[in-house]
């Protein structure tokens, strides 16, 4: 039997980490951490930035899904920035999305958000 591969996506107005939990026991892993500024140094800072950071993930998260034999896709973030992912992210991946946590975990530990998705049976 294959084992499952969770891409975990945790996100706010200026800041993505890339998450992922492997396997059977679902231990959780920071892949990488990166700034809005990271995806694109000519963005300027207006209303409309958190709109062009959701785009760029959407873009970022297309690349990875495709190079890492993901199964499935989770969601962390504010409502607002949930609601600008999922309309920014292709339909093959917004049909991957298996669950969605609506709380801002960007600054917090890993154990932390480990055991918010893990209370959520998002794990």
């Amino acid at each position: 039997m294959k084992s499952r591969r969770n891409m975990i996506l945790v996100a706010a107005e200026r800041d993505l980490r890339l998450l992922v939990a492997d396997g059977d026991d679902d231990q959780v892993r920071e892949l990488r951490h990166i700034r809005a500024a990271d995806l694109d140094r000519a963005a300027p800072i207006d209303v409309g930035r958190r709109v062009r950071f959701s785009k760029l993930i959407a873009e970022f998260v297309e690349s990875e899904w495709r190079k890492g034999g993901y199964d499935r896709l989770t969601l962390v973030a504010g409502t607002e920035m949930l609601r600008d992912m999922r309309q920014e992210l292709p339909d093959r991946l917004r049909d991957r999305i298996a669950s969605v946590l609506d709380r801002e975990m960007i600054d917090r530990p890993l154990r932390d958000i480990a055991g918010q998705l893990r209370a959520v049976h998002a794990l």
